[in-house]
């Protein structure tokens, strides 16, 4: 359906047969519309863990196919809101277009305002969140984009803790377990923890993991 080149030079390209989208990068499958459970627990375990607060303001960054974005949106008050940090402008042009039916068209509530640009620009200090959920690559060790290593850093760790309200949630979607995260969230000054989850909806096989990590 479409392919372009990214700011590091892969080939991002999306494609539908039998009606499911793929996405993939070198041709490196980065995300399917077959299997998007886990990707709606990301949001589902995060705010659970953040419980009841008045007006959270949550922070995805990755837009995907839509999914962690409106599992947010089911999961907030009406008072919440949701900054959307994404890359990629062809990404956020296809869930404006040809994608925007798979999550039912999350981009179109009120609730959200969308930023262009790498999200560790909003993870600098200077604004605060309650949770934010980080679909941005495979996980901490399976990295598709090189450029999002730095998340998983303890530098970028570091920035994450700031950019979180006290008690504040961040949520990570990773493809596998790793046990070295964990602990380097947690010399990083968080709570964490690693939640098991079905890759879609109804799946018996818990064969994603959910990273979770409460500012202390």
């Amino acid at each position: 359906l479409a392919r372009e080149t990214t700011p590091e030079g892969d080939e991002l390209e999306l494609s539908r047969r039998d009606g499911v989208y793929h996405l993939r990068v070198d041709g490196a499958e980065l995300m399917t519309s077959r299997v998007h459970g886990s990707e709606e627990a990301l949001s589902t375990l995060a705010l659970q863990a953040l419980g009841k607060r008045k007006a959270p303001r949550v922070l995805v960054g990755g837009l995907g196919f839509g999914y962690t974005l409106r599992a947010a949106l089911d999961a907030l008050p009406s008072d919440g809101s949701v900054v959307v940090g994404e890359l990629l402008a062809s990404l956020l042009k296809w869930n404006q277009g040809v994608l925007g039916d798979l999550a039912g068209r999350p981009l179109d509530d009120r609730r959200v305002k969308v930023v262009l640009g790498d999200v560790r620009n909003l993870l600098d200090g200077r604004e605060r969140f309650d949770a934010v959920l980080l679909d941005v690559d495979n996980g901490a060790e399976a990295l598709t984009l090189r450029s999002n290593a730095g998340l998983y850093t303890p530098a970028g760790l570091d920035r994450l803790w700031r950019s979180l309200t006290p008690g504040g949630v961040a949520g990570f979607w990773a493809s596998f377990a790793a046990p070295a995260f964990v602990q380097r969230l947690r010399r990083a000054g968080f709570e964490a923890w690693a939640e098991r989850v079905p890759d879609r909806d109804g799946g018996k096989r818990r064969n994603h993991v959910i990273f979770l990590a409460r500012r202390q």
